[in-house]
């Protein structure tokens, strides 16, 4: 029997502009994929290119199997049975290339990107988008890709009893820095920033507050319906635990695993990847449908 890959498909929220508006994704996405495969072909980094290989519309879905490689790289074979190691060539106007899936609902704000090793990440996404807009004429995109975080990351903060360390990284949300009302967002408004960053520590032997200051600044952003987090890391230590342990966005970042048999068709992968996006965005559209965002309650005084 085949042995398929357990993949991880990962969340993100989309805040995306352009210099005169707000950014268009109904209209952005759909351009994107009926655009000709070969004008898709955009650099990234010196060493990364990146292209849309297939895309296709199931209802709010659109699907994009993307590739990403490097031009320049010349293939090098090793002859297991003789250990002769010799350079190959590919075809002419050929690139070695990695496919990642990367699924969008542009109504909702919601992108889905498969993780896998050497393939594409979602800060190349970033600059994969603002690029391929500017060379084929649709004009300077800045769409920012910030994580969805699972409901598991507020849970994981509140349990701690000691908190010793907070930080927080936020983007500017999708069209102002008002659409947030907490101090950080208010700082960075006021000062015409693009994103923020703050950390905190606590005096020795002693704990952050947990319903005033910075948690509370990282639970309310949690808690708005579509999150600009960039990052964000709390250290602290559960009641009757005898070591620190580390809340982070990127261990709580809402996911799924897909199960894809790398020796199927091309296709029959990007379904594989498909079915667990559905699965991932079953929980992911309740949170970024609710009215509004979610209001802080009192929490209990830190031990």
């Amino acid at each position: 029997m085949p042995r398929k890959q357990a993949r991880q498909v990962k969340a993100f929220v989309m805040h995306g502009r352009t210099p005169r508006t707000l950014l268009n994704y109904e209209g952005f996405f759909q351009w994107l994929a009926n655009l000709p495969s070969p004008a898709t072909e955009t650099p990234v980094a010196q060493d990364q290119m990146l292209a849309v290989a297939a895309s296709t519309t199931e209802g709010e879905f659109i699907h994009f199997r993307f590739v990403s490689g490097n031009p320049r790289d010349t293939p090098l074979l090793f002859n297991r049975q003789t250990g002769v190691t010799v350079q190959a060539r590919t075809p002419e106007n050929t690139w070695l290339a990695q496919p990642t899936r990367v699924s969008v609902i542009p109504g909702d704000r919601l992108i889905f990107v498969e993780n896998r090793r050497r393939g594409v990440s979602a800060s190349s996404l970033e600059r994969y988008f603002m690029n391929v807009s500017r060379r084929n004429g649709y004009g300077i995109v800045d769409l920012d890709l910030d994580p969805l975080p699972a409901p598991s990351l507020e849970r994981e903060i509140l349990d701690l009893s000691r908190i010793k360390e907070a930080s927080i990284v936020v983007n500017r949300p999708n069209s102002d820095w008002n659409d947030a009302s907490d101090a950080l967002s208010e700082l960075a408004g006021s000062s015409g920033g693009k994103d923020a960053a703050v950390v905190v520590h606590a005096p020795r032997g002693a704990s952050l507050s947990k319903d005033e200051g910075i948690i509370n600044v990282i639970i309310s952003n949690i808690r708005r319906r579509l999150p600009n987090i960039r990052d964000m890391r709390v250290v602290g230590r559960r009641q009757g635990e005898p070591t620190d342990h580390t809340v982070s966005l990127e261990k709580h970042q809402l996911r799924v695993v897909a199960r894809v048999d790398d020796e199927a068709s091309l296709s029959d992968q990007d379904e594989s990847v498909r079915e667990a996006v559905r699965k991932l965005a079953e929980r992911a559209l309740p949170i970024v449908r609710q009215q509004g965002d979610t209001e802080l309650p009192p929490q209990p005084e830190s031990a």
